[in-house]
C-alpha cells in the first residue's frame, strides 16, 4: 500500500452483548466488526465508503481515529502509525446537535481546538473563528449563536468549521448529510467538494446512500458485515457493478433470481460460519466455494476489484 492513509489488514473485534450472550450457551462471544480490510485512500481523494448499518464502515473510521482500539493490522498515515491527538484527522459526525456542546456558543466551540492546537492565540482568534466560519458559508453572525438556534444545515456547517480548526489532513465525514433535507445536503456535499481543495483534505465519506457516494467520492469501498466486498472508481463501480451485494444495492442483482435475499438469511456473525463468504445466504450464485472461504480479491477492471469467485479465470 502506498496512499495517504492505508489500513492494513484491519480488525476489529466487538463482544457480544449481554442479552446475546444469554441466547449463545456457550458459543462465541466476540466478532470482527472490521474483518481484516485492506485499503489505501490516496492524497485528496473523496473516498466513499458504503454499506448498511452493521457492514463496519463507521467502525473502521473510528478506528482509524483511535476510538475503536484495532486487534489486528494497523492503520497508518503517511507510513506511520495514525493519531488522533495531532488534529491530522478529524471526524464530522451524522448529528452535529448532540456534538456541540448546547452550552457553548459556536465561536466557542471553534475556539477550543485553535487553542488546544496553537492555532490561533487571544491575538487573533476572533479572526481565525471568523475565517473558518467564513470557509464553511457562515457570516460572522453565527459566532455567538448556541447550537439549537441554528438549522441543520447550519450546525453540520459549524460541525465542519470546528474540524477545519486542526488542520487536519484526513476528513472522516459519517453519514453527514443523512439527516439534512435534499437541497441543503446538497449544499453540504458541493461544500465538502470545494473544501477538498481549498484546504488539501483527503475525505473519507461514510454512507448508505450510494447515490450520495456517486455524487461527491472519487472511489467508493463497499462493506458487508466487516468485510470489503467491492472498490473501485466511482463511475467504474456505478456502470459496471460486479459483486451481487453491489448490485443489490443498485437494484441490477436479477429480478428473477432476487428473491433468495431476505432479512432472514442475513449473515450473524456469532453463529454463522466465519470461514464463509459474508454474502452467502443472500446471494443467488452461491457455490460450493462460497461456504468453505471468504473469497479473495479478483482484478475486474482497472482499480477496480471484486472478492467474488464469480470472477475467477477458470469461470470468466
Amino acid at each position: 500500500m502506498s496512499g495517504l492513509l492505508d489500513f492494513d489488514d484491519v480488525v476489529v473485534t466487538f463482544g457480544a452483548s449481554a442479552g446475546m450472550m444469554s441466547r449463545l450457551r456457550g458459543r462465541t462471544t466476540s466478532f470482527n466488526a472490521v474483518d481484516h480490510v485492506n485499503l489505501s485512500v490516496a492524497r485528496g481523494e473523496i473516498l466513499g465508503i458504503v454499506g448498511e448499518s452493521g457492514s463496519g464502515k463507521t467502525t473502521i473510521c473510528k478506528a482509524a481515529l483511535g476510538l475503536h482500539p484495532v486487534a489486528g493490522g494497523a492503520v497508518t498515515l503517511d507510513g506511520k502509525p495514525a493519531r488522533l491527538s495531532d488534529g491530522t484527522l478529524q471526524m464530522v459526525f451524522q448529528d452535529p446537535l448532540s456534538s456541540l456542546n448546547p452550552r457553548q456558543t459556536i465561536a466557542e466551540a471553534i475556539a477550543i481546538p485553535l487553542r488546544l492546537h496553537g492555532r490561533a492565540g487571544r491575538g487573533n482568534m476572533a479572526e481565525a473563528i471568523d475565517g473558518l466560519l467564513k470557509d464553511v458559508g457562515l457570516g460572522a453572525q453565527f459566532r455567538n449563536r448556541f447550537p439549537h438556534e441554528l438549522s441543520g444545515g447550519q450546525l453540520q456547517r459549524a460541525a465542519i468549521a470546528r474540524a477545519l480548526a486542526t488542520n487536519p489532513r484526513v476528513l472522516f465525514a459519517d453519514e453527514a448529510v443523512s439527516k439534512l433535507d435534499v437541497s441543503v445536503r446538497a449544499q453540504i456535499l458541493n461544500l465538502l467538494k470545494r473544501l477538498r481543495d481549498s484546504h488539501d483534505l483527503t475525505i473519507v465519506f461514510v454512507t448508505h446512500d450510494l447515490h450520495v457516494a456517486r455524487f461527491l467520492c472519487d472511489r467508493i469501498a463497499i462493506m458487508y458485515f466487516g468485510k470489503l466486498l467491492e472498490f473501485g472508481p466511482t463511475r467504474a463501480v456505478y456502470a459496471d457493478p460486479k459483486h451481487p451485494y453491489t448490485q443489490e444495492l443498485l437494484g441490477t442483482l436479477d429480478h428473477e433470481r432476487k428473491s433468495v435475499a431476505s432479512t432472514r438469511d442475513v449473515f450473524n456473525p456469532l453463529t454463522d460460519d466465519r470461514r464463509a463468504c459474508r454474502y452467502l445466504n443472500r446471494c443467488p450464485h452461491a457455490m460450493a466455494a462460497c461456504a468453505e472461504r471468504h473469497p479473495d480479491f479478483r482484478s475486474t477492471g482497472p482499480g477496480h476489484a471484486t472478492a467474488c469467485y464469480l470472477y475467477d479465470e477458470a469461470t470468466t
